[in-house]
């Protein structure tokens, strides 16, 4: 009785400590394999509840919300939007959610006006270490495992007992407080907590997702990079007319602004933190 006692404590308190908790990572990470030394620094939240959890880009949720504003004053003044190229900000533009207690996963994210949710049921075969750090405020032990086409190290705190982490990764008897790759291309590390209240919606722009499967949408990609250009030209959405705007103020030139700098995206986009993404 007093052993069943101890572990619904447990229980509870794990419950407790997931619900509404926002985790705040830093995560730098190289795009460009041939410019090592431009690293990028994103913001990354981890928000958790009793059912699951999202992670996404604080900056990118923040620049689409400044951004929808605008976009609806437009709309009510003129009937009709202008996006302009440098309304959005952000490079980390997707999103993972996962489920508990199963830790499903789902990676959320756009091709051109295509918007995806990707089942993702692989699961990470960790090996965990008798190494262990200090990590911040947080003591943590060593992990490692290989993912996606890389070889991570991790390390976890069993001070916070959620079996979760930044991006993926999930599965450790421990929140994961770092996280890196071998080559240093991709690094995540834990920078705060902090309470939230309620369930953050991370969908500013409502839009339909296409449910697809890993190897599905391996396939949707390679397609849109072959052709990035592709149904944006112009956009009808519910009888209201959405021009792109190019450099010039106009839309005369913007088929052909928009092939070289998607395509000069994708160029440089060939260290991405899934290397066998594209097969």
């Amino acid at each position: 009785m007093k052993k069943l006692l101890i572990n619904l404590f447990l229980i509870l308190g794990v419950l407790a400590i997931a619900q509404n908790k926002r985790f705040i990572y830093e995560y730098k990470f190289i795009s460009d394999s041939t410019k090592i030394d431009d690293v990028k620094t994103e913001m990354m939240f981890l928000d958790t509840t009793k059912d699951g959890s999202k992670y996404y880009s604080y900056t990118v949720f923040n620049s689409d919300s400044l951004m929808k504003v605008d976009l609806e004053k437009q709309l009510a003044a003129t009937g009709s939007i202008n996006v302009k190229s440098d309304m959005q900000k952000g490079s980390v533009r997707y999103s993972v959610t996962k489920t508990y207690p199963d830790y499903k996963i789902n990676h959320h994210r756009r091709l051109g006006m295509e918007a995806y949710n990707i089942s993702d049921d692989r699961k990470i075969n960790w090996k965990i270490l008798p190494e262990k750090e200090k990590i911040g405020e947080w003591n943590a032990q060593k992990a490692e495992a290989d993912f996606a086409g890389r070889h991570w190290i991790a390390w976890f705190s069993t001070d916070i007992p959620i079996q979760d982490g930044p991006y993926k990764f999930n599965g450790l008897p421990g929140l994961i407080v770092k996280i890196e790759d071998k080559t240093g291309s991709h690094k995540m590390e834990l920078k705060g907590i902090k309470n939230i209240t309620g369930n953050v919606d991370i969908n500013v722009f409502e839009v339909k997702e296409i449910a697809v499967n890993s190897k599905q949408f391996q396939k949707v990609l390679k397609e849109y990079e072959n052709d990035p250009t592709k149904g944006i030209k112009q956009i009808q959405m519910g009888g209201t007319s959405i021009i792109l705007t190019g450099k010039d103020g106009t839309s005369t030139k913007i088929a052909k602004e928009q092939e070289e700098r998607l395509k000069a995206r994708i160029k440089k986009d060939n260290n991405r933190i899934e290397l066998d993404i594209v097969k």
